[in-house]
Order: C-alpha cells, then sequence, then structure tokens
C-alpha cells in the first residue's frame, strides 16, 4: 500500500482511532491514579496495543475499501444484476435500495446509447447509400452536358454545368461528413501526384472557372506526398470553389499554385493563392469552425462545412495547415506535408 493510500485510509479511520486514542487517554490517567508504581509498563503496553489495533484495523479498512472499490468499478462498467448483487454484498444490505436504483438507471442509460449507436451507425449507411444511388443521375447529367453541348446556348450550358458542379460538390460534403463521423475511418495512404490531382480537379471544374472568368497559373512541381487520394481532392475540391466563389468581378482573377519544401517547418508545401475578396482579419482565426459564416461579404460565408471538413481531413491526414489574407486584397492557403520517412 502507497504512503497515499494509508493516508486516505488514515483520514477515514478518524473516528474510531480518535475514540481509541480518548479511551487511551481515560485508561492512562485511571493507571495513573491505582497503580503508580507499575503506571509506565501499563502506559507503554497499553500504547503498544493500541497502535498495533490502529495498523490492523486500517489493514482490515484497507482490504475491505479494494474489495468495494472492485465491486463498484465493475458494477459500474457493466451493471448486471450479478454485479449489482456482489456490490450490496460489500456495502451492506442498507444500500441495496439506491444502488438497486443506480443499477436500473444505468442498465437504461446503457440500453439508450446502444440505440444511439445503432441509429447512428443505420444513418451513416443510408446517407453513404443515398449519395452512391444520387451519384448516377449526376453522372447521367455530365454525360449529357458533355455530348449535347452544341444542343444548347452557351449560357444555358454554362449555368446547367455551374448547377451540376454545386451538386456533386455538396454531395461530396455529405458523404465526407458522414465518414468522419464514423469512430474509425479508413484511409488509403499512397504516393500521390498533386499535378495529376490538380489537374483531375481542373478538369472538372473548368466550366465553373469559365463562368466566372478565373485563370489558373501553376507553378508547381511534383513532390513526394504520401495521402488519401480521395480525401486530398476533396480538399483541393473545396478550396477552388472557395476561391471561385469569392473572387472579384471587377478585376482579373486568378488562382496560383506553387509546391515546394518548406526548409523551416521541414515540409512539402502546396500554396494556393488568389486574389478575391479575401477574409476579415477578425474571421481569419474561425473560418475553420463548423457552422461560422462571418460577414455577409466574406468568404467565411462559404465555410459552414466546406472549410471544416478540409480542416478535420487534413488533421486525421496529418496535413497543416496556414491561411494568409487581407481584406479585398486576396486569400491565400499553404497546406503542409509531412515528409514522406516520417509518416
Amino acid at each position: 500500500m502507497k504512503p497515499r493510500d494509508w493516508i486516505n485510509v488514515l483520514k477515514e479511520s478518524r473516528p474510531w482511532i480518535s475514540l481509541i486514542c480518548i479511551s487511551d487517554a481515560f485508561f492512562i490517567f485511571m493507571a495513573w491514579l491505582a497503580y503508580p508504581e507499575t503506571f509506565g509498563l501499563l502506559v507503554g503496553i497499553m500504547v503498544i496495543f493500541s497502535v498495533v489495533s490502529i495498523v490492523f484495523g486500517m489493514s482490515l479498512v484497507w482490504k475491505r475499501k479494494e474489495k468495494q472499490d472492485k465491486a463498484f468499478y465493475d458494477f459500474l462498467r457493466e451493471p448486471s444484476p450479478e454485479h449489482e448483487a456482489h456490490l450490496v454484498e460489500h456495502i451492506g444490505e442498507s444500500r441495496k435500495g439506491k444502488v438497486s436504483y443506480l443499477a436500473n438507471k444505468l442498465r437504461m442509460l446503457n440500453d439508450q446509447l446502444e440505440d444511439a449507436k445503432l441509429q447512428s451507425i443505420e444513418y451513416e449507411e443510408f446517407i453513404e447509400s443515398w449519395v452512391h444511388e444520387i451519384k448516377t443521375p449526376i453522372s447521367l447529367a455530365t454525360l449529357i452536358l458533355e455530348n449535347r453541348k452544341e444542343e444548347m446556348s452557351e449560357l444555358v450550358h454554362q449555368r446547367l454545368e455551374h448547377v451540376r458542379i454545386n451538386i456533386s460538390d455538396d454531395v461530396e460534403q455529405i458523404l465526407f461528413y458522414a465518414r468522419l463521423q464514423a469512430s474509425h475511418v479508413d484511409y488509403r495512404l499512397e504516393r500521390v501526384s498533386l499535378n495529376l490531382c490538380y489537374e483531375d480537379i481542373l478538369l472538372e471544374l473548368q466550366a465553373l472557372l469559365t463562368e466566372k472568368e478565373v485563370s489558373v497559373i501553376s507553378q508547381m512541381e511534383d513532390v513526394p506526398i504520401v495521402s488519401d487520394k480521395k480525401a486530398l481532392r476533396f480538399i483541393f475540391t473545396q478550396i477552388f470553389v472557395n476561391a471561385v466563389k469569392y473572387s472579384k468581378e471587377e478585376v482579373e482573377s486568378f488562382i496560383w499554385l506553387k509546391t515546394g519544401l518548406d526548409s523551416i517547418n521541414n515540409r512539402y508545401y502546396l500554396r494556393i493563392s488568389d486574389n478575391g475578396i479575401g477574409v476579415l482579419t477578425s474571421d481569419l482565426p474561425f473560418i475553420f469552425d463548423k457552422g461560422f459564416t462571418g460577414d455577409n461579404l466574406n468568404r467565411s460565408q462559404s465555410t459552414g462545412i466546406g472549410l471544416y471538413l478540409v480542416k478535420k481531413l487534413c488533421d486525421e491526414l496529418q496535413i497543416e495547415i496556414e491561411v494568409e489574407s487581407e481584406y479585398e486584397k486576396g486569400f491565400a492557403i499553404q497546406l503542409l506535408f509531412p515528409l514522406v520517412e516520417d509518416l
């Protein structure tokens, strides 16, 4: 038993130890009156006996406390009738009513928790099923827009393509949000080419970029990145869509991409910057918060879920995020990837 345990037992045993000390004081006084010639011997025997009794009693209290604690924690982990009866056996029949009430409450809460877990799993499965089902008409719409482009006016085609991209982006947000709520998320880590990833996203968002007249400037070099390709594409898409949405119409808008090695942080980086409306300095610390909308003219209006998911995914993939912005002058986000040997 540790010294701290002795102290705790001593505090719990103060009433009966105090009673022993008071009794000893009384009998010492009586011995002094009745047997003055053997007073010293009697006091010595009495003190030794009391100390031994106290130590022995504290040991018994400690062992009893250990059994009570074990029975209590077993009961908390699993409030079954067996553990309930075992706890009552150690703490006394007088507390049986209280233990039974607590056991019923715990069993009810456990049942509710299991029901909530089951509902959460069913909801997640439904969302994923729905997302995969909705992707079929989205793919069909994409096919029609590609093959029937000459049958539509350029304005109609751009509008429909814009809507398709927005719907597809919303569906991906729902899918990744549902996945991130799961207790365990499986990521497929592999060597990823940032250039190929960028080209796929550029092809997907080309109609949106053309409609908004946003040009993309790439100064990307292939750096050895190991990550989850699907999650990485989602992250890039959210950043691109956010940049396009908050581009300024009165200037020639651009998105600029650059990769390299950050020697200070010893990480590879991808910097994505634009000359859009930017973010207010007061809003910048909150743009990754779920549901944050900020100023109506602010980029953070679109980060209610998009950039929140970006931050969550980056945290899970060990990607650091740095942001810079000057309101009305642009926004930059830098992704810092761990070196391959650090993974």
